[in-house]
């Protein structure tokens, strides 16, 4: 069964939110992971390309869109996820159709009121499916 994790962050910043799954990338990818993270619109997907591309000085984190060739780490704003079955990285306001495929999900979860609420409609979703849910409260480690 997929087992999912919340990472709650402290920061409403999308900036934020972004180099937070950059980082979460980073660290998946080092392990060996293939990645998909879903993202809940166009926009939203160039902002998160452009997050990776600059998560750090002296490297990038080499991407493509779902609908381009094959890659360990896709972007995609529709329901396709292509052969992904790994770590999906959830970026929508929704839970996407295909989430129990991934062997890990990883909500990365801000502080914007639209956001916030969204993610407590998600939590209670796999809760009440009974998936293993993890939280990351990240809100104490982080400055305000």
């Amino acid at each position: 069964m997929t087992k999912i994790d919340f990472h709650i962050l402290a920061s409403h910043q999308d900036i934020e939110r972004l180099q937070y799954v950059a980082r979460l990338v980073m660290k998946a990818q080092a392990r060996g992971h293939d990645i998909l993270i879903a993202c809940a619109s166009a926009e939203q997907s160039k902002a998160v390309s452009q997050a990776l591309w600059a998560a750090r000085a002296d490297a990038f984190l080499a991407h493509t869109e779902i609908d381009q060739a094959a890659h360990s780490l896709q972007l995609s704003h529709t329901d396709d996820c292509g052969t992904h079955h790994d770590i999906l990285i959830n970026l929508c306001e929704q839970v996407p159709s295909y989430f129990s495929r991934f062997i890990r999900v990883f909500e990365v979860v801000s502080q914007q009121p639209d956001l916030l609420e969204s993610s407590r409609a998600r939590y209670r979703y796999y809760q009440d499916r009974g998936y293993e849910l993890n939280r990351h409260d990240l809100r104490q480690r982080m400055p305000q």
